[in-house]
């Protein structure tokens, strides 16, 4: 994509002006439901302007109308994965993972032994620490895994980001938030100066990667029994987190978990079937046993 240019005003490194941000903010809201503030306007322009040059188009003005015709969805995909905020470590919060360990498991162990498939989704996974560490805590926890029907999936609406997720190759820092006895386990090493650490095959196997807008239809045909979606509804409206709860519950099975972030609440979750059994945690209730108010 190269433009000519046009005014000073929308070449890359200029400010973005009232009009673009709000084009900007409105593509945003609806691919992808992110709420993008005025605050975050000089964010948003060292992003574009760094975006821009990389795709060598001098004009601002003309990618606006580039996107706002783009058939394929591609530009519009690329424009969401430079828009998103992707930050994550190994087992952040990790009393969501403690939980996940000494509550939920067992019971999940139960019914694994019985024949039943258990599945875990980490909604929003960015570049894959989630879904690995879910994976690590399993085989950490269950010695004879590989007997049972355990998987965990990671989707995410950024593909790019997913990408890093397949690789599963990580820095030094990246790394430093995993347990040392995780590390020793299922870490092994590269040739990559940078990513000098990979996650192991027995990790990776676990883990399954699909990019997905949470906004658009869910392929996924079977229920989950545990639902990582933390720090990815702080970036929606009200509105749009409440139209999300209901299909979190159609998509979970009965008394399925629901982990959120730190950050981030259901409002009056009897209301929507959940009832609160942790830290920013919620249980599947039966929509037909809820009390209704008086």
């Amino acid at each position: 994509m190269n433009a000519t240019p046009q005014s000073i005003a929308t070449r890359p490194g200029a400010a973005i002006s009232d009009a673009q941000f709000k084009t900007l903010s409105e593509i945003a809201f609806s691919e992808a439901g992110l709420m993008i503030s005025d605050s975050k306007r000089q964010m948003i322009q060292s992003r574009i302007t760094r975006h821009l040059r990389d795709i060598r188009c001098d004009d601002l003005e003309h990618y606006l109308r580039e996107i706002q015709s783009d058939k394929d969805g591609n530009l519009t995909r690329d424009l969401i994965s430079v828009l998103t905020t992707n930050v994550s470590s190994f087992f952040r919060e990790r009393h969501h993972f403690d939980m996940l360990r000494d509550d939920v498991l067992p019971g999940l162990v139960k019914r694994a032994r019985s024949g039943h498939k258990i599945r875990i989704w980490s909604a929003g996974c960015s570049s894959g620490q989630e879904p690995y560490s879910i994976a690590m805590l399993l085989l950490n926890c269950l010695p004879d895994i590989q007997n049972l029907d355990f998987k965990v999936l990671g989707t995410d609406i950024d593909r790019k980001i997913l990408d890093r997720a397949h690789r599963a190759s990580y820095s030094p820092d990246e790394m430093a938030s995993l347990p040392s006895e995780m590390s020793r386990k299922y870490l092994i090493s590269t040739q990559d100066p940078k990513a000098p650490y990979e996650i192991s095959g027995v990790v990776r196997n676990m883990v399954t990667l699909r990019p997905l807008n949470l906004l658009r239809p869910w392929p996924m045909k079977s229920t989950f029994d545990a639902i990582f979606c933390r720090n990815v509804l702080i970036y929606f409206d009200a509105e749009t987190q409440n139209d999300l709860w209901p299909r979190f519950h159609a998509a979970l099975g009965d008394q399925g978990t629901l982990f959120l972030g730190h950050s981030e609440r259901i409002q009056s979750p009897e209301k929507v079937g959940f009832s609160p059994c942790g830290v920013t945690t919620y249980t599947k209730q039966n929509l037909g046993k809820v009390r209704p108010e008086p």
